[in-house]
Order: C-alpha cells, then structure tokens, then sequence
C-alpha cells in the first residue's frame, strides 16, 4: 500500500490570515455574500466549495453567528490551494447593528504519491529543483485572488484598509 508525501504551506508571507473587522448595520449580509463571492473570484464550480460550519445562537441578545467555508482551486493533478473564511459574530434583532471579524487563511498543498523511500527521496529533490517554481507562481496567483477576495468584502461593508506604522529602529 502507497504512502503520500505532502507538502503545506500557508500563501500568505509573515502571517497566518488575514483578518477583517467590521462594526456597523447588518453584519450578518456576509453570510449570504460569501459563498457566491467566492465562486465569482476563484472561478470554480460549486462542488470545490465547503461549508464547514454555520451556526446561529438566538438564545439572547444580541444574535451570534459563525460561519466557516472553504474553497478548493486544484491547480493541477498534485496541486490545490486551499482558503478558509471563518466569521464570528454577532448581531440586534431589532436595529440590526452589530460587529464581525472575518478570517481568511490561503494555504496549498501538494502531495506526491510514493511506495519506498526512494520515490520519497525522488519526490522532494523533484519538489525542490524543479516543481517548486510552478509552486511559487501558483502562490503568487492565489495571492492575488485573496486579495481580490478581501478587497471586495472591504467594499461591500465600507470596511477602510488602515496602513501599518511601526517604528523604525
């Protein structure tokens, strides 16, 4: 029986996710907003789209929601990146105002099919030298579509992308 060798990365430089937070009238449009922008930006078909989880908790005031998806852009037979949407928030049921953070983490993962130590070796010096070029530019692109992804979002909620300022030392 045949092992994988799998290689995970996380797409985004120096951070995990990203996150987007909004304060305002009704946060809770996201969840519909989400599964067809998602669709939209990384153009696949709706069987690469995963609802992970979706819960509301009427139980007091304000109203709680969660939500988490996840879309699949195979790239090619080794190949998919992955971006997982998680929102967490809450809402009024009578003015409709509430707050949201929504959390957008790209990663990709390869995975190389082997049945000896060999192939395993073969796998990772071919990942290396020659394959992790294709990996980069695959990386470069699902950047580009996360982006898009959150600036959309940031356009629907008015959400303004603030400028870090640290200090120089």
């Amino acid at each position: 029986m045949g092992k994988t060798l799998r290689l995970m990365i996380d797409i985004l430089p120096h951070k995990h996710s990203k996150v987007l937070k909004y304060e305002g009238d009704h946060p809770s449009r996201i969840l519909k907003i989400v599964p067809p922008l998602l669709l939209k930006i990384f153009r696949v078909t709706s069987t690469n789209l995963f609802e992970d989880d979706f819960r509301w908790d009427r139980s007091g005031e304000p109203i709680e929601f969660f939500a988490m998806w996840r879309i699949r852009d195979k790239k090619d037979a080794r190949t998919a990146c992955w971006t997982k949407i998680k929102i967490l928030g809450t809402q009024n049921s009578k003015d409709k105002k509430g707050r949201m953070t929504i959390h957008i983490h790209p990663y990709m993962i390869t995975q190389f099919p082997y049945s000896n130590f060999l192939d395993k070796f073969f796998y990772r010096t071919y990942s290396y030298f020659f394959y992790g070029n294709q990996r980069r530019r695959y990386r470069e692109r699902e950047i580009i579509l996360v982006e898009r992804l959150e600036n959309d979002i940031r356009e629907e909620f008015g959400i303004v992308k603030r400028e870090h300022r640290g200090r120089m030392r």
